[in-house]
């Protein structure tokens, strides 16, 4: 008996911590994150957001992003990140996305 309450509480926790995580992505957030090598700016947002990011390091290499500025949601905050540069992201998981080409 205790081993089903045990695994119900774990999965319970479990679910709780995945609808957490779903929930912060369309939180806002302020964001201010300057004009500049993108692969800067990708380890600022992923340390502020608590984010991972899977990426081929030649994918950023010499390219540049604009920046991103105000109160955004994560989606937001990415997609200005990655505005004008051919590249954008895929989630993986809840706080997870890899970077790719846009087609």
């Amino acid at each position: 008996m205790h081993l089903i309450v045990v695994a119900a509480a774990i999965c319970l926790s479990v679910g709780a911590d995945s609808a957490g995580t779903e929930a912060e992505r369309v939180i806002r957030q302020p964001t201010s994150i300057a004009p500049q090598e993108l692969a800067h700016a990708l380890q600022l947002l992923a340390r502020d957001r608590d984010l991972q990011m899977v990426y081929r390091s030649e994918l950023v290499n010499d390219r540049r992003t604009s920046g991103v500025s105000g109160v955004l949601t994560l989606d937001e905050a990415l997609t200005q990140l990655f505005c004008r540069t051919g590249l954008t992201y895929r989630y993986l998981d809840h706080n997870a996305i890899t970077i790719v080409r846009t087609k």
